[in-house]
């Protein structure tokens, strides 16, 4: 009777005009919610017995979908509704199932109705697009798999494995209950035909058989690497083993007879604190998970590393009655996490340990005490020797400081950057720490033998015993406050504070954006007198800065440090911008300094160029520019006096005649003008080496046809001196002190 009655809701949707071929899609169609609805219905009683509402509510779910999809069919004879709905429901509900009960370990089983969309799609349509549900199904696998561990965490009413296992067994015995229904009517139907239709339809069923067990075969391979990279086991209430999978016994090397009955003990790693275990077994004993990373020890005595979750596992009263631990080996990434480290505090070049080692190091409560050492004007020897040579002196000095540092003092030794490097001395006195440093010293300054060529380095060096904190501060003090009294050593102590002086840099940092900020930089004037021609005016501009209680501020104080702060080139825009319009309204020439940093910097390069071009003053404009040794790429200044010689403006050299002063500089620089050092005027009348220098200077600008300027003529007898020796131009305060104004 059960049977006939289900034979004829195979038909149920089937019309007599409907072709063999359409008749054979209905039925496969129809006979999915027949079998699901009466299914999904009686698990939706078991799951609800279990106290599983959610799990409960899903197959009831599905049994509402399949019975509307069959209601509609019979009413309205159309498949494509419920062929739409069965097949969604189908592919969804059973991971939706899944997921409910905990992943794959309580669930796996009812995957095996989410094949049945894939397969029905592939049977029904031919196209390509069929494999979007196999694809679909796929990715739902792989999502499951990425879930899962979180899945078991939240689980807190797990299916008792027997259940599992049973359920696994109803389930593909329904499966293929189905299976078989199909096919017997298949075969009776095939009685009624002829012999050739028999033989297509069996055709047809073979291949969507072979199609189910392939993909429940696929589906099967899938879970075993799922398991290939999980190791498992379970331990009773005492923390003994009494099941592991396979990839446990893999990566341990130990064997089941070696494992059951025992705890996990015979992996423990030395290295593991007892407060590790004790904290474990807190959590889990009190009903929750526990999470952490372990290293553990093969049974051959290597190691290796995992992130364990454990988990109490409960009876229907809630008492623990096992453990389940899974874990995952993460040996690879804790060894790049090492290698990240090493780099992290290891120089690449020396293979020393580097500034974030030291500073690790410091944080240590420990009573140390640190000697910096800097090797001078290093980059000469990268620039005559080549990058990769200097390379190789760094690491011969370093071997150099490992083979004299007293290592019986428990010193370390630093690379801290490009050419500095650190001792760290423990536990010593001071006067202890004066000795050792000054042994060192002179250990280290022997010189260097590199690929045949003998290098002397020069020192400088730095030490401090403060605390940790301003250990490496105090040092960096000290050296750099020797270097400006010429020393080579010098260790820190309280007078050597540079506090004072960058308080002095942040006040006038602060005043001099201030007096940027409110247009407190003006122009102060000096005139450069001709002594031949009275009648033709030419001042220098000079910058000044009023502070706010009106006083006049010479920028020997501020701007060095503007320099520091990179605020000079926005004063070099106020000094030409306010200089070209002081001298608009007049016939006067006038001459403004610029540094060579101002040539080369392309942004006040660019704005000297349009402030000249839109100018009637560039023909009287000199640009004086500082002679200097420090031009890398003559090429950009050459091309900067070209342009603005091509405005009508001239180029004087200022303080020549110390330093570089190379006289093939001042051919290339195309110079006008030579402004001989005040330094040099001064002592003119009293010194025979200024006044030979300046008849040099002299002799040769006659050569050149430049002109020569005297700067610092502060009385009658210099001038009358540099009259005599040629020079007709005069500047100082015998003529004229600056001023706000021409006058």
């Amino acid at each position: 009777m059960f049977k006939h009655y289900f034979q004829k809701l195979l038909l149920l949707g089937i019309l007599e005009t409907d072709t063999e071929e359409v008749k054979l899609k209905k039925i496969f169609i129809t006979i999915l919610p027949l079998i699901i609805a009466p299914a999904g219905f009686i698990w939706a009683f078991i799951y609800l017995a279990m106290g599983h509402y959610l799990s409960a509510a899903i197959p009831m779910v599905h049994t509402l979908v399949s019975v509307t999809g069959l209601w509609h069919f019979h009413k309205t004879k159309n498949i494509h509704f419920l062929q739409k709905s069965q097949m969604l429901a189908t592919l969804l509900l059973p991971f939706f199932l899944m997921w409910s009960l905990g992943g794959f370990t309580q669930g796996s089983f009812v995957m095996i109705w989410a094949f049945f969309a894939p397969i029905v799609a592939m049977i029904l349509d031919k196209s390509s697009k069929s494999f979007c549900w196999f694809y679909s199904f796929i990715a739902l696998v792989v999502f499951s798999t990425l879930i899962d561990k979180w899945l078991i965490e939240m689980n807190t009413n797990p299916v008792p494995q027997s259940l599992v296992e049973l359920f696994f067994f109803l389930n593909i015995t329904a499966a293929l209950a189905g299976v078989y229904f199909l096919i017997k009517h298949f075969i009776n139907q095939n009685d009624k035909n002829a012999e050739e239709t028999l033989s297509f339809k069996n055709e047809i069923l073979q291949k969507s058989t072979s199609q189910l067990f392939d993909n429940l075969s696929y589906l099967q391979s899938y879970k075993d690497t799922i398991d290939t990279n999980l190791i498992v086991t379970k331990t009773d209430v005492n923390g003994k083993i009494i099941f592991a999978n396979k990839n446990f016994y893999n990566i341990s090397g130990y064997t089941e007879k070696e494992v059951l009955g025992k705890t996990h003990n015979i992996l423990r790693h030395p290295s593991n604190k007892d407060t590790l275990f004790k904290k474990m077994w807190e959590t889990i004993s009190s009903k929750k998970t526990w999470q952490g990373r372990i290293q553990n020890m093969r049974k051959d005595g290597s190691e290796y590393w995992i992130e364990s979750t454990i988990a109490p596992i409960l009876n229907k009263d809630g008492d623990i009655v096992e453990y389940i631990a899974i874990r995952h080996d993460v040996t690879k990434l804790i060894r790049h996490q090492d290698e990240l480290s090493k780099m992290l505090y290891s120089d690449q070049l020396t293979s020393l340990a580097n500034r974030n080692a030291l500073l690790k190091e410091l944080q240590n409560n420990e009573n140390f005490s640190l000697m910096l050492i800097n090797i001078d004007r290093f980059v000469q020897i990268n620039n005559l020797y080549g990058s990769n040579f200097g390379d190789k002196v760094l690491i011969a000095f370093s071997h150099l400081l490992q083979e004299k540092i007293p290592h019986e003092k428990c010193c370390k030794l630093f690379r801290l950057n490009g050419d500095e490097f650190v001792v760290l001395f423990k536990n010593i006195n001071h006067a202890e720490l004066i000795e050792e440093v000054n042994k060192l010293r002179d250990q280290i300054i022997e010189p260097i033998l590199i690929d045949e060529q003998e290098i002397s380095l020069h020192l400088s060096i730095g030490v401090s015993d403060e605390e940790n904190s301003l250990l490496l501060s105090t040092a960096s003090m000290a050296l750099e406050i020797g270097r400006r009294e010429s020393k080579n050593l010098l260790i820190y102590n309280k007078t050597h504070s540079l506090s004072e002086e960058y308080e002095n840099n942040m006040y006038w940092i602060k005043k001099i954006k201030d007096a940027i900020k409110n247009d407190r930089i003006v122009m102060f004037y000096q005139e450069i007198v001709d002594n031949n021609n009275s009648s033709m005016k030419k001042y220098e501009s000079l910058i000044r800065l009023i502070d706010e209680d009106d006083k006049v501020i010479t920028p020997y104080f501020f701007l060095e440090i503007a320099k520091k702060a990179k605020l000079y080139p926005e004063l070099t825009k106020i000094v030409i911008r306010k200089s070209l319009e002081a001298f608009e309204n007049n016939t006067h020439e006038v001459s403004i300094n610029i540094t060579i940093d101002d040539i080369i910097n392309e942004e006040t390069q660019s704005f000297i160029y349009k402030q000249i071009q839109n100018s009637s003053v560039s023909k009287r404009v000199t640009f004086e520019i500082v002679e200097s040794e420090n031009i890398e790429n003559f090429g950009i200044v050459e091309e900067f006096i070209t342009t603005v010689k091509s405005f009508g403006c001239k180029i004087a050299i200022d303080d020549f005649g110390t330093g570089y002063s190379n006289f093939e500089y001042l051919m290339r620089l195309q110079a006008d003008f030579i402004k001989i050092d005040g330094s040099i005027i001064k002592e003119i009348l009293h010194d025979k080496k200024s006044e030979l220098i300046t008849s040099v200077i002299v002799a040769f600008a006659k050569e050149m046809q430049i002109e020569v300027v005297g700067e610092y003529v502060e009385n009658k007898a210099i001038n009358d001196k540099l009259l005599q020796m040629g020079i007709h131009r005069s500047q100082g305060y015998y003529f004229h002190q600056p001023s706000a104004t021409f006058e």
